[in-house]
């Protein structure tokens, strides 16, 4: 890990200001074509472009680039995980192309799905990865059938998860920052992925370095108020940087206990409407805005679907900002208590 430092530190140093500039290229060439949403959550007539994701893909992947060349320059010879990233690369983007589509054509819920679980079907096609998982009290049991079935599920899981978490400006992106920062310390902490990559923590801390530094560059442009929507090219994207960082880091558990909001968020969402329908077909909405005191409220209609920000709204209503800030919190608290849980166990 040593020899790789100083690309590391380069690239985190320039990736937040790559990923804001890029953004705000995405934004303009969006606003310029006509490629805009109005935010229903604030005062009427305020539009945003539809896909600044876009611009939080191009910039990450700058970096990443931008890493491998400093990593040749500085040690004069390829990084050791570079065939790693560049698949990295390519699997994020498969997520983040099938997120543009569905930005502007709308794929099916069903159909979502499908689509978001390739990544993990080339992933398992390509053997770069380890057929063992954690788990508590059990230590690394060998899983060598079950998976490579299971990376499919992963990145779909993963993906949607943050897809159906993102319904106001600035969770999702913030969301993945804090659960990158999780899996980092946890790695380093417990150096559970040690025994699959030589004696170190492998193709993971780069890839979720690049990521979580990007995101810091990008969060600015949406959160609350927002100057662009992430669309599903964002949201998609992340879900599987995700997922990916916690194949590659062996974290796949602690993943999940620091993402227990969100699971919980998809969970309800799913058993409320009885299945799975793409959000734009939903007849009723989780929440009421009122437009006008930039707030909101639990949507009462039994047929509403039951996510965080109703649950969080049922009392009293609540701006979008605080929603957003709670959400936050919570993703911080289990993060915290992920890491706390991984330190005792190792």
């Amino acid at each position: 890990m040593i020899t790789m430092d100083y690309p590391i530190l380069l690239t985190s140093a320039l990736s937040p200001f790559i990923t804001y500039s890029s953004t705000i290229a995405i934004e303009k060439l969006e606003t310029r074509i006509g490629l805009v949403g109005e935010d229903m959550h604030k005062s009427p007539g305020r539009f945003l472009p539809k896909s600044g994701g876009l611009g939080f893909l191009i910039g990450w992947s700058i970096s990443v680039l931008l890493l491998i060349a400093s990593y040749r320059a500085w040690e004069g010879e390829a990084f050791k995980y570079e065939g790693d990233l560049l698949l990295a690369l390519g699997l994020v983007w498969i997520s983040g192309l099938i997120g543009l589509y569905d930005d502007f054509k709308r794929l099916g819920g069903i159909e979502k799905v499908l689509l978001t679980a390739l990544p993990g079907i080339i992933l398992a096609l390509s053997s770069e990865y380890s057929p063992f998982v954690y788990i508590p009290f059990l230590g690394n049991v060998r899983m060598s059938i079950v998976y490579p079935i299971a990376l499919s599920l992963a990145f779909a899981i993963s993906s949607n998860g943050i897809n159906m978490s993102d319904t106001f400006t600035g969770i999702a992106p913030g969301v993945t920052a804090i659960l990158s920062a999780s899996m980092i310390i946890t790695m380093y902490l417990t150096r559970i992925a040690y025994p699959y990559w030589g004696g170190d923590l492998g193709p993971s801390i780069p890839l979720l370095f690049t990521a979580l530094f990007s995101l810091l560059g990008y969060i600015p442009r949406n959160f609350y108020p927002g100057r662009t929507f992430n669309g599903d090219v964002g949201s998609l994207a992340w879900g599987s940087l995700l997922a990916l960082g916690a194949i590659w880091g062996k974290v796949e558990f602690f993943l999940i206990l620091s993402a227990m909001p969100i699971i919980a968020n998809g969970f309800t969402i799913l058993a409320s409407i009885r299945g799975i329908i793409e959000h734009h077909s939903l007849k009723e909405r989780p929440t009421i805005a009122n437009r006008e005191k930039n707030s909101l409220r639990a949507n009462p209609n039994k047929s509403a679907p039951i996510t965080l920000a109703h649950m969080l709204t049922l009392i009293d209503e609540l701006c979008e900002k605080e929603i957003v800030i709670a959400v936050y919190i919570l993703v911080s608290i289990t993060s915290l208590l992920s890491i706390a849980i991984a330190v005792l166990l190792f």
